[in-house]
């Protein structure tokens, strides 16, 4: 005797144990991931020394990451995963916040700037910590830094006058860490990072 197998539409967190035949066709508008981790692909770039700046008014420019400073905010049109006091982000477009409120929005130009090829990962936000160390962030790393997988690609240095070479490693801590140095002095640099690919997986 066989059993009928039955998908509500509309409902979420369904899940199917057994075989499953579809006499038709299947149409996907979502997306699907058969891979055994999540992962975060980008191109960076990073020039310039640490300097703390506030934004208060107009648009947030795409792959800096910001911090909300305040209460009143709303940016989750530009990829804040929410409007918390607090939170960091990395704006995902050249947007006017839907709303600035009491405070500002904190970044750093020393900071890596990012093009996000992939992210399955969640929010990803990166801080210029000193000279050539640079801060990778995301509450996924907390529980999962032993499932870590970190590459990076060699420095794209055609706009740059610093060749060097890139560095990634976890830490005992809740974040990834990122170094870059000067090939001829190999000494921490910055200028470094330009259209530098890195790989971040996360396994299940």
């Amino acid at each position: 005797m066989s059993t009928t197998k039955y998908i509500v539409n509309n409902l979420t967190g369904q899940t199917i144990t057994g075989d499953l035949t579809i006499n038709g066709n299947i149409v996907i508008t979502g997306t699907t991931n058969t891979r055994p981790y999540k992962v975060y692909t980008a191109l960076l770039r990073q020039s310039g020394s640490g300097d703390t700046q506030n934004l208060s008014s107009g648009a947030v420019t795409k792959g800096v990451t910001y911090q909300i400073s305040g209460v009143g905010f709303d940016c989750t049109n530009v990829g804040a995963p929410n409007n918390d006091d607090g939170t960091y982000f990395v704006a995902t477009n050249n947007e006017v916040p839907t709303a600035y409120g009491s405070g500002s929005l904190v970044y750093n130009t020393g900071a890596p700037t990012v093009i996000v090829l992939e992210n399955t990962i969640g929010n990803i936000w990166f801080e210029y910590t000193d000279i050539g160390i640079y801060t990778i962030n995301c509450d996924l790393f907390i529980d999962n830094i032993e499932k870590l997988f970190l590459q990076s690609g060699k420095p794209n240095n055609a706009s740059s006058d610093v060749f060097g070479y890139v560095d990634l490693f976890q830490s005992e801590g809740l974040s990834v860490y990122m170094t870059t140095k000067d090939f001829d002095t190999n000494t921490l640099s910055n200028g470094v990072l330009s259209i530098t690919p890195i790989e971040i997986r996360v396994y299940n």
